[in-house]
């Protein structure tokens, strides 16, 4: 891997939270790719109030398979340990419960206490607006955390060093190679995935199905698997088998389950690469959503950009 990729993605331009982190990190990405070649596509979401810009690079009339890459970051957890199951949406919601809600229940509790038992019992003016200030300024905290976030400030392993992955494939590839590849960055990865939902409808409106290869958290971890939609048993397997450490890389088929809340749900053709621990029969990630999500084995990342590149380049 290039260094200076690698800092620049996880770094310089890793948090993608807000709108304007994201665009900053567009620029880059555009500059990055247009290096290669690749004409660029905006492919727009809207639900609500909330707004997704994926990009997609390459000629989609012509592309065969587009590696996709979630490049929003998550929001901070004030809670030790976040567990995510990059192949796993159901169980990734149900472990995200406590982390997200403990610390909201907590706040809530001290602004009651606040406002109910210990202002009524001040007599003085200055201290009774010292509390009166600090209660609301909690109640402000609260409901800012619960309906937008705060943004988390390192995302090493989710997703940016994905991202210095996937633009390292497309600096590697010949330029017959490029024309067949595509490359899609997709936004709003989270609840209800506005960035794969849209980027679906799009491929649909253009009748195309093109095979798409999703990396998510392929920083670190002993183990890597590789999660395929029903019908892809295939296209799992035959990726798996460029994987240059020849080791065995299990094949997870994703039910409907799995599916729920991810956003393999909106793909039909596709298969997703992840690296983590195994929590049972789960694939899962730690450190998301904190502070400690500043480790990367580059190692792990040089083997999934070969497996790609092994892939790519035996279906051209």
């Amino acid at each position: 891997m290039d260094k200076q990729r690698l800092e620049r993605y996880t770094k310089e331009y890793g948090c993608r939270y807000t709108r304007r982190q994201k665009n900053k990190f567009l620029e880059v990405l555009h500059k990055e790719m247009a290096e290669c070649g690749y004409e660029s596509t905006d492919i727009q979401g809207k639900r609500l109030f909330s707004r997704a810009n994926n990009v997609l690079y390459g000629n989609v009339k012509q592309m065969k398979q587009v590696i996709v890459v979630p490049y929003d970051t998550p929001e901070k957890r004030f809670w030790p340990t976040v567990r995510y199951y990059p192949l796993n949406g159901s169980k990734t919601i149900s472990k995200s419960m406590v982390p997200l809600y403990v610390p909201a229940i907590v706040l809530f509790v001290v602004l009651f206490v606040g406002v109910y038992l210990v202002q009524p019992k001040i007599s003085d003016a200055m201290a009774g607006l010292l509390v009166s200030s600090s209660m609301f300024l909690i109640a402000i905290l609260l409901i800012y955390n619960l309906l937008h976030g705060f943004s988390n400030r390192k995302n090493y392993n989710r997703n940016s060093a994905a991202i210095a992955c996937a633009v390292e494939v497309a600096h590697s590839l010949s330029k017959e190679e490029r024309a067949k590849t595509g490359f899609l960055f997709t936004d709003k990865n989270k609840q209800y995935f506005l960035g794969a939902e849209a980027s679906a409808n799009y491929f649909h409106e253009q009748h195309k199905q093109p095979e798409l290869i999703v990396l998510d958290c392929i920083g670190k971890g002993s183990c890597m698997q590789i999660g395929f939609n029903p019908q892809n048993r295939k296209l799992a397997a035959e990726l798996a088998k460029h994987d240059p450490s020849k080791t065995t890389i299990e094949c997870v088929k994703l039910n409907e389950t799995m599916r729920s809340q991810h956003m393999m749900a909106y793909f039909k053709k596709a298969v997703m690469v992840a690296c983590g621990e195994l929590e049972g029969e789960d694939l899962c990630v730690l450190g998301t959503h904190t502070g400690k999500d500043t480790e990367l084995d580059e190692g792990l990342l040089d083997r999934v950009k070969k497996m790609l590149l092994g892939y790519l380049k035996h279906q051209s």
